[in-house]
């Protein structure tokens, strides 16, 4: 389940609201992926949706050296997306993910759902 909130003004500025916060949080933006582009592509229709793909490497890394099967959890992502002319941004906690692996109460996905969160608050 995801936690999530509206986000004010376009869909386009959610997206550069949530880019701009994680960059000024020091992390880095590995990828984004625009669902409904790729929907369009292939002559489909999708509301705007879009993933956007970011962490810190080292954080990351401390994690997989616990459990080289969270890998497949990383990087964190945002997903920002479009309903009925409402905007929202959401993603799923770090510290839950973390307990599908083992890893219960760590230290370092709590601290990553304080981030995620600060994200979100800031948008």
């Amino acid at each position: 389940m995801l936690s999530y909130k509206v986000c004010n003004g376009t869909f386009d500025d959610c997206v550069k609201k949530v880019k701009e916060v994680i960059s000024k949080l020091g992390l880095e933006i590995f990828g984004i992926v625009d669902h409904a582009n790729n929907a369009r592509r292939v002559g489909l229709n999708l509301d705007p949706t879009v993933v956007i793909y970011f962490g810190n490497p080292r954080v990351g890394t401390l994690l997989m050296q616990i459990n080289r099967e969270i890998a497949y959890e990383l990087p964190l992502r945002i997903l920002v997306w479009e309903s009925n002319g409402v905007n929202y941004v959401g993603y799923k906690k770090p510290s839950r993910i973390a307990e599908e692996y083992g890893l219960s109460n760590n230290e370092i996905a709590l601290k990553i759902d304080a981030v995620m969160e600060n994200i979100i608050s800031s948008i």
